[in-house]
């Protein structure tokens, strides 16, 4: 049964996502394999120097998106030499995930406690306030409008009141402790990247305007950079800036962030309210969103073939337009839980050992079905794919292939 459950995943997902939501790595030795998976760290690290001349130089060549090598350009000029195959690029004003002041409104951390049951375990219930809106959606015609609660949205508290700066960029990090922190560019450069740094583990991403990225990699000693591109893959520092933060294990996994923006108005906040109205535990709540994600999304072949790297999603737009790639399945899923209190990751990383993919890891107090095949087990991180189990004809083999997460090897949890 483990052969032929192989098979089953090799060839589906070889068909599925070989045009874009997957990809070969290539390490710095040239070879491809497979990446250990190890919580909160990147696989490939870069090796960081700073030499005589003022050049700052990676030795990684992993690609976050499009999963092709880069090679590295080194410059006499004071420069960031990038071998690392950004994880996103320019971000337009449409496709960034900032949070809008707007619509965001903020809440106390959730404090971390430890249970009898499990270690791990922790209070992350944040849900102080709740608004209510009327659904369209009737049974019969007798019936009225049927309200649903809307919990208040956590969002980072940004006051400004610690903030790292110059006069080109900025890092408030006023709610470190939350697990995030909001960058800022004033510059005139048009593809700005901010790496984020803790220990071993490294994170890139695209910047435009403003943007908040999340502190995944726990308590400890962090360092931001802002980089702007001089040519090539050559960049130079805008912003250099370290700081201690303490971050309980849930908090990055709770809050918006730019790859998985939500908001108090957005649709898909409003349709995991109307989806979880009647459900008793988080775990009725996740097998509500999931199914509702696999029945109602399909996969965009046309996307997966054009995608470049950079791209952000937005899980409104994924929700209207009823189409994504794994990137949109995950980031939508996220944005879902989170918006109702539930600790949710957004996976990136490889299955069957060389298709770049993504996917969730969902985080319960409670036991319980999220479908007739696929079961979740209480304080723990539970995998689960949409984009896998929306696409497969077979239910049955593609829960029991989740479920057994070998052929899963995370590389970056967001």
């Amino acid at each position: 049964m483990r052969k032929g459950l192989t098979v089953f995943a090799a060839v589906f997902l070889a068909i599925c996502f070989a045009v874009g939501c997957a990809g070969t790595a290539e390490r710095d030795d040239g070879e491809s394999g497979d990446f250990a998976s190890q919580q909160d760290s990147s696989s490939e690290d870069p090796e960081i120097s700073f030499e005589s001349s003022g050049i700052f130089t990676s030795s990684s060549s992993e690609n976050i998106l499009d999963s092709s090598s880069a090679s590295l350009s080194e410059d006499s000029s004071e420069s960031f030499s990038d071998s690392t195959s950004e994880t996103s690029s320019d971000i337009s004003a449409e496709t960034s995930s900032e949070i809008s002041e707007e619509t965001s409104e903020t809440t106390s951390p959730p404090e971390t406690q430890t249970t009898a049951e499990s270690s791990e375990t922790a209070a992350y219930d944040i849900r102080s306030e709740t608004v209510t809106f009327s659904s369209a959606k009737t049974s019969s015609a007798e019936e009225k409008p049927v309200k649903v609660t809307v919990p208040k949205i956590a969002t980072g508290n940004f006051t400004g009141a610690k903030t790292l700066e110059n006069d080109i960029a900025s890092v408030d990090i006023s709610d470190a402790a939350s697990g995030v922190v909001q960058v800022s560019y004033k510059g005139s450069c048009s593809n700005v990247k901010v790496r984020i740094t803790m220990g071993d583990n490294v994170y890139d991403y695209g910047l435009s305007g403003s943007a908040v990225y999340p502190l995944q990699s726990g308590s400890g000693e962090y360092n931001v950079k802002v980089l702007e591109n001089i040519s090539g893959k050559t960049y130079a520092i805008a912003l250099d800036e370290s700081f201690s933060a303490e971050v309980s294990d849930f908090s990055p996994y709770l809050l918006p962030s730019q790859y998985i923006s939500f908001s108090q108005s957005d649709n898909c906040v409003k349709k995991a309210a109307e989806l979880c109205a009647g459900c008793d535990s988080d775990a009725e709540k996740i097998a509500a969103i999931f199914k509702y994600v696999t029945d109602n999304i399909s996969y965009d072949k046309q996307l997966a073939a054009s995608v470049k790297s950079g791209y952000i999603p937005d899980p409104d737009s994924t929700l209207a337009k009823g189409t994504g790639i794994c990137f949109d399945y995950a980031s939508l899923f996220a944005a879902m839980c989170r918006s109702q209190s539930i600790p949710t990751k957004l996976v990136m990383g490889y299955v069957q050992g060389n298709m770049y993919h993504a996917w969730n890891e969902v985080y319960t107090k409670e036991t319980g079905w999220v479908t007739l095949d696929l079961f979740i087990e209480k304080n723990k991180w539970n995998l689960l794919d949409p984009t896998f189990y929306a696409s497969a004809d077979n239910k049955s083999d593609a829960a029991e292939y989740m479920s057994d997460k070998d052929g899963y090897s995370a590389v970056y949890y967001y």
